[in-house]
């Protein structure tokens, strides 16, 4: 455990020296990581990021990227955050304190530590608690059902395929090249297509873009990183 806390420490003085970093944590029961990197790569348009690798969501795989990958020019640092308990997202949030957040889904998950579904939506919306300390911007799928019978919409950014959402995926066709949408923000409709397949990519797709838009990233720059999309391994 002491060693364990000389690392957490040292990851927090690395985040401390760089006060301009942005801080970006994703979690959710199932989709986090294919998000993850789809926002990694349309953020890399316009900004120098680093995400962590693989499935490292846990508070010590977190404290190794951020003490091995994070260099004095990055300017977006993108979490993934893995829970089984409650209160693990509140560790990883307390060493990383992120401005922004998505969360993806709540689902039926890791139940034989998690017990209800409701501890599962808690703990998810531990990331939602620490981004609106910080001051920040917490973006959330409004299609999982387990998430919008519990939330009040106007408290966050909602994003899927409903007209009522701030970023909705409408006019979705699929056809032997991938997939194609319209994204609408506001007045704004960004014309998307994608090799990857399915309503759970788009939705992901969905929700990366409203965050990189929010962040000043253009819909020429979302356009084409979407449109250079590869399918995550394992995923």
């Amino acid at each position: 455990k002491r060693i364990a806390k000389y690392y957490v420490d040292d990851a927090k003085k690395i985040l401390a020296s760089m006060p301009k970093l942005k801080v970006i944590g994703i979690t959710g029961s199932y989709g986090k990581t294919t998000t993850k990197f789809i926002l990694t790569r349309i953020l890399s348009e316009k900004f120098n990021v680093v995400c962590t690798p693989q499935s490292y969501n846990t508070p010590m795989g977190i404290v190794r990227t951020i003490r091995t990958m994070l260099k004095p020019q990055t300017e977006i640092f993108i979490c993934e955050m893995g829970a089984k308990n409650i209160g693990d997202i509140k560790e990883i949030c307390d060493i990383v304190h992120p401005g922004y957040g998505i969360i993806t889904s709540v689902g039926p998950q890791h139940l034989e530590t998690f017990k209800s579904i409701e501890n599962v939506f808690n703990t998810k919306f531990e990331l939602a608690d620490a981004v609106r300390q910080n001051g920040g911007e917490t973006f959330i799928n409004g299609d999982s059902k387990e998430i919008i019978g519990r939330i009040n919409t106007t408290d966050y950014s909602v994003y899927g395929t409903n007209k009522e959402f701030k970023y909705k995926a409408q006019n979705i066709s699929y056809g032997k090249n991938g997939s194609s949408f319209d994204l609408l923000i506001g007045d704004t409709k960004i014309e998307l297509a994608s090799r990857l397949l399915g309503l759970h990519s788009i939705i992901n797709i969905t929700g990366a873009a409203a965050l990189a838009y929010s962040l000043g990233v253009s819909a020429d720059d979302i356009k084409y990183a979407v449109a250079s999309l590869k399918p995550t391994e394992h995923r």
